[in-house]
């Protein structure tokens, strides 16, 4: 269904009072995605309750819906350290030389990112709503605290250097008071890092428009918000911070415009994720890590590539 197709715009009022209205940019049933104006994202309407939340990611998002997760997450472990690297390596040439950072990875899963961190030394702290990816991480040896991260947490945390949040943002319905709280236990100076999957974007239209394929990418029951790097980085501006930097990874949609469709394959689907893992690693097995990143950085300026990495700086006087 084409933006055409739809309403133009749609109102709904949360039962807290907020009120979100904007133009559709999907539907279906009682439930759509509208560009909310007073979010400045993309958002599902009406948004689950957080009673339903917390339930889904301590009960059955491992258990039930993602039960191979773990696993796969150790199969991608080389190319997610590779990823993750990076990041550390950008956030780590902002912060004072000498001292040991501290991080905190807000919904850290199984803890691929605080593997990274702690390899490199750094004191690592993950937080977790999931109970499994939590007995996980923690017979590694990693600190990981169960439960969701919210303000009631910050004293017992305490304060970081670096707070990472990876594809977190699109699965609550709260992004602006979770990074109010992360911003809360940023030290001056420190820096957010966030990525998201960065969805709408014109790869993904083109093929919805032409109708070869629907809008694969919108799983109401999974993620609720739906990113651009526009829209991440004014919603990190509005939450006090300096933007840095932006970068992306491979796009999944390249493939479906060259004919795979994985959408419907799963087997397929795999064998193009390894692709993808194997252009990232060959680069950097030919030691050309910084052609890689320029290249991400390259598509990321133009809005292109499957996440929206971006890098927010808190000002040394907050």
């Amino acid at each position: 269904m084409t933006i055409e197709q739809l309403a133009i715009n749609q109102h709904w009022t949360s039962p807290s009072g907020c009120k979100h209205s904007g133009q559709v940019s999907w539907q279906r049933g009682e439930q759509s995605v509208i560009a909310c104006e007073s979010c400045g994202y993309k958002h599902l309407i009406p948004l689950p309750d957080t009673l339903h939340l917390q339930q889904f990611y301590e009960q059955q998002f491992y258990q039930q819906e993602r039960p191979d997760y773990l696993q796969a997450s150790q199969d991608d472990q080389q190319w997610l350290q590779l990823s993750f690297n990076t990041r550390l390596e950008k956030v780590a040439d902002f912060l004072l030389p000498g001292l040991t950072p501290r991080v905190l990875d807000i919904g850290c899963g199984p803890g691929s990112f605080l593997d990274a961190a702690v390899a490199r030394g750094w004191e690592a702290v993950g937080v977790e709503p999931s109970p499994v990816a939590v007995e996980f991480g923690v017979e590694k040896g990693l600190d990981i605290r169960q439960g969701f991260f919210s303000e009631i947490m910050l004293a017992e945390l305490g304060v970081f250097d670096m707070v990472h949040m990876s594809e977190v943002l699109e699965h609550i319905p709260n992004p602006e008071e979770v990074l109010a709280a992360a911003v809360k236990c940023l030290k001056p100076g420190g820096l957010l890092t966030v990525s998201v999957p960065n969805d709408f974007n014109d790869f993904q239209q083109a093929l919805v428009n032409s109708h070869a394929q629907s809008e694969w990418w919108v799983v109401p029951d999974h993620h609720l918000n739906y990113f651009s790097f526009d829209s991440l980085e004014l919603l990190l501006q509005r939450s006090g911070l300096n933007l840095v930097s932006r970068s992306t990874n491979f796009p999944m949609e390249m493939f479906l415009l060259m004919g795979q469709d994985y959408t419907q394959n799963p087997v397929l689907g795999k064998q193009l994720h390894n692709w993808r893992k194997n252009f990232d690693l060959q680069l950097h097995g030919y030691g050309q890590d910084q052609a890689l990143e320029r290249f991400y950085q390259a598509m990321a300026a133009a809005g292109y590539g499957r996440l929206a990495i971006v890098y927010a700086q808190k000002p040394d006087n907050k």
